[in-house]
């Protein structure tokens, strides 16, 4: 009966140790290493715009007789926007259409003449030189006639520039013009922008401008809407830098266009870069990476069976500072387990359950 009993007492004693045992197994955290990617936020200031806006002006000179428009009108396509005094333009196409009919009336004369010297020709009763004479005379009427109706179509073309109609659909702004200004061709009196949708310029560095492409994707808030923020696409990438600049020129348009947001206003663009590392590079928390006098290093639980694994000392070499954690960029290989807390209580060799 003695010897029974100390047999269950040592069993138990036995069970105790394993159960203790069993409980000094550290539970621990990690994350598998999977290729990293380095990414970078950065913001660029510009004005908002419209997609399609024009600079208009006269073709010809003269005094402003009246301003149909007022700045920030919206316009349809053919409105007229400004008007010249027509008078001396309607002189001139009255003058051109004088001189036409004259040259139609000695065109048709000179075609009657050249029939009828033609015809006695033929009757051996006018001579050859009379006939080239009458065609000569013909000829010269016909280009004199042709000559006329150009200038009429001129002429006309210059009337009806004293009109100046909007090109497009769309809203006035830095208007320039009142009654009775004189203006001269090319002299910007206006702009005109349509209202289909809204572009932001701006300038990129250098060092970015290579991860900016065509159809990437942004964000565009402005500084009168705090608080909304909108997507946006890049539609123009220039890789020519200005020559008093090291920035080159980008366009963004929004890819909806609000009805609060106008041309003009302040903007700020946000991209987010994302550059591809090589195939060895890792991104850890930045708590993660150890140090001694020995370099830079990071704890692993390797051989993990059935959630148990030992820990072991990885030296490796760090790389820049990112936003998600600090790269990685020898020592370590995809897959791998990187201790993420409690690195001070372990030691290498030590069992662990891992706990994700």
């Amino acid at each position: 009966m003695r010897y029974i009993l100390l047999v269950v007492v040592a069993l138990l004693l036995l069970g105790c140790n394993d159960r203790e045992k069993e409980e000094k197994i550290r539970h621990v955290r990690t994350i598998e290493l999977v290729p990293a990617q380095a990414t970078s936020t950065h913001n660029f200031n510009g004005i908002a715009r419209s997609d399609v806006a024009a600079r208009l002006s006269f073709n010809v000179s003269g005094t402003i007789r009246r301003v149909y428009i007022r700045d920030g009108q919206s316009v349809k396509e053919g409105d007229v926007i400004a008007s010249l005094n027509d008078n001396f333009f309607k002189l001139k196409v009255n003058e051109v259409k004088s001189s036409l009919k004259q040259a139609r009336v000695k065109l048709s004369n000179a075609e009657s003449r050249y029939k009828r010297i033609k015809q006695l020709y033929v009757n051996r009763s006018s001579s050859l030189s009379d006939l080239d004479n009458a065609r000569t005379t013909k000829e010269s009427a016909k280009a004199n006639y042709n000559a006329m109706r150009n200038r009429l179509e001129q002429a006309q073309l210059k009337l009806s520039y004293t009109k100046l109609r909007a090109p497009m659909n769309g809203s006035i702004s830095e208007l320039t013009i009142h009654k009775g200004e004189n203006v001269t061709p090319a002299m910007s009196i206006a702009s005109i922008s349509s209202a289909s949708s809204i572009e932001v310029p701006i300038s990129i560095p250098g060092s970015l401008i290579d991860y900016v492409k065509e159809g990437q994707k942004c964000v565009v808030s402005f500084d009168a809407m705090k608080n909304k923020k909108y997507k946006a696409v890049v539609v123009e990438v220039s890789h020519a830098s200005s020559q008093r600049t090291t920035t080159f020129p980008v366009v963004v348009r929004l890819i909806k266009h609000p009805k609060k947001v106008h041309p003009g206003m302040s903007a700020s663009v946000r991209f987010n870069f994302h550059s591809d590392l090589s195939k060895n590079s890792f991104v850890i928390p930045l708590h993660a990476l150890m140090q001694d006098e020995k370099g830079h290093y990071v704890y692993i639980v390797d051989n993990i069976i059935n959630g148990i694994g030992t820990i072991k000392r990885t030296d490796v070499k760090r790389g820049q500072l990112t936003t998600s954690g600090i790269i990685i960029t020898n020592g370590v290989s995809n897959n791998m387990h990187v201790l993420t807390a409690g690195m001070s209580r372990v030691h290498e060799g030590q069992k662990v359950r891992v706990n994700n």
